[in-house]
């Protein structure tokens, strides 16, 4: 904890209640709008799929800071809904993508607008030299995050 101003500061608890915030504010949006049909986890699997479609799940599991394990258990759900399909890779039959299928990309088409409409929300009142503060400033906490403990997300 940090003492600035006469106030206790910790960015990590700090961090820790934004994400919690942002959590289930996206569950509520997703549920008020119909979408209950899919949790926030998994729209981000969709999202990323549908900026760059045919991705293995290692590179879901490393753009989303996700473990293997959640990110298949996630996977599996999603190609049950219909939402996501498996394919062997031509190269490496051993590997998968993962493509949208039309009902996956149906989906991202409605939950997009809601997600955009968050972020819309999240930066309420600020310039944008703010959010680009902001911005900046998580990237170097998270960075100093990484070096001090060796991490590689």
């Amino acid at each position: 904890m940090k003492r600035i101003k006469n106030i206790d500061i910790d960015l990590g608890l700090e961090m820790a209640l934004t994400s919690s915030a942002y959590r289930a504010a996206s569950q509520k949006t997703l549920k008020t709008h119909g979408q209950d049909d899919i949790t926030r986890e998994q729209f981000g699997i969709l999202l990323v799929l549908s900026l760059s479609d045919g991705l293995y799940q290692t590179q879901i599991a490393n753009i989303l800071g996700k473990d293997r394990p959640n990110i298949t258990r996630m996977i599996d759900v999603l190609e049950t809904k219909g939402f996501i399909r498996r394919e062997k890779d031509a190269n490496n039959r051993r590997i998968l993508k993962v493509f949208l299928t039309e009902s996956g990309w149906k989906k991202v088409e409605v939950a997009k607008p809601l997600k955009d409409r968050m972020n819309e929300a999240q930066y309420k009142g600020m310039t944008d030299d703010e959010i680009y503060t902001l911005v900046s400033l998580l990237r170097k906490v998270r960075k100093n995050i990484e070096d001090e403990y060796k991490l590689n997300l």
